[in-house]
This record gives C-alpha cells, sequence and structure tokens, in this order.
C-alpha cells in the first residue's frame, strides 16, 4: 500500500510515466460509455452512424496499453499479471476483432483494469472501486451470451465509477502513483 506521506523525487520518465497511466485509466472510462453506446446502437436502442464499434476497440487497446505499460504496483508477480493480461488482450483483439469471440480479448483486458481497480482501492480508497471486477466479470459473461442489456449496465456502472476515479487520481499529486522507488521489485 502506497504511503502517501513519503513524497519521491520523480524524473521526467516518472512524470511522463504517471501522466500516461492516468490518461490511459481516464481513456477506459470514456471508453467503457463508448461500449454502452455500441451495445444500444446494436440492439437498435439508439441508432448511431459510422462505425462505433471499431472505434471503442481503438480506444480499448490504447487505453489498455497505456495503462499497462506504465502500472505502478510493487510486487512484480501482480504487476506481471496485471499487464500480461493487458497484453494478451491486445494479441487476441488484433486476431479476434470481428469474431463471434470478441468478447475474449476484451475480458483479458478487462482482467488489466480489475486488477488497476483493486490495487486503487487498496492505495487510495475511492468510492465503488471494489465493484469493479465483479461488474467487468458479469459484462464479459454478458458479452459471450449475447446478454446485451445487463451487459450495457454493467459497461456504464463501471464507467461512472472508472471516471470518478479519473477524476480522483488527477486531483492527486503525481508522487502518490509512484509511491516509494526503493519498494519495488524488480
Amino acid at each position: 500500500m502506497a504511503n502517501t506521506e513519503h513524497i519521491e523525487i520523480l524524473d521526467s520518465l516518472d512524470k511522463i510515466s504517471v501522466i500516461t497511466y492516468r490518461l490511459g485509466i481516464t481513456l477506459f472510462s470514456l471508453t467503457l460509455f463508448l461500449s454502452s453506446l455500441a451495445i444500444t446502437d446494436d440492439i437498435s436502442l439508439v441508432l448511431i452512424d459510422g462505425s462505433l464499434k471499431e472505434f471503442t476497440f481503438i480506444t480499448l487497446a490504447l487505453s489498455a496499453a497505456m495503462s499497462a505499460a506504465n502500472l505502478h504496483v510493487y510486487d512484480k508477480k501482480i504487476r506481471m499479471l496485471i499487464t500480461w493480461s493487458a497484453w494478451i488482450g491486445l494479441v487476441l483483439l488484433s486476431l479476434l476483432d470481428d469474431s463471434r469471440f470478441f468478447w475474449l480479448p476484451v475480458g483479458f483486458i478487462f482482467v488489466t483494469f480489475s486488477g488497476i481497480a483493486l490495487k486503487e482501492s487498496f492505495c487510495f480508497k475511492v468510492m465503488g472501486l471494489r465493484l469493479v471486477p465483479f461488474l467487468l466479470c458479469i459484462a464479459t459473461l454478458m458479452l459471450a451470451m449475447e446478454v446485451w442489456l445487463i451487459a450495457l449496465i454493467c459497461l456504464a456502472l463501471s464507467g461512472v465509477i472508472f471516471l470518478f476515479l479519473a477524476i480522483q487520481k488527477w486531483r492527486m499529486p503525481l508522487h502518490f502513483d509512484i509511491g516509494n522507488k526503493g519498494n519495488y521489485q524488480n
């Protein structure tokens, strides 16, 4: 758990890393809303012109890469689990983006953001974050079973929680994300 009283001296790369991580979280929250819109378009609740689904996949991939590449977790096993889920999801997304199994890479990316939500809930006590893994798991199952309405609700709720997290993260000093550099396992 991060010690918010410790003020680490950050170099330029640290600052870029934290900003990119926070941008990834912010983009993910917006992607969850885009996913909800794409589902409402697919089930004809709302008609949207253009290729919203493809744009959503691109923003999902970008947010996962930004956050996973810049994750600050002390324990290397947990860090590896969270980041490798994103990389596996990204590879599968490029292979399965136009198939019935699109939920599989999305599920791997959701594992990454579930890990991020849990990490942030332990470090900073942001409201609702411990529900995110549950909501994203249900969303993935509902996407696989093509139960669109429940998936839409879970994605929208997760989007609200992640947007709240993003707002809280941007209010924090950058050194809160890094913590104590001496505590990281190599």
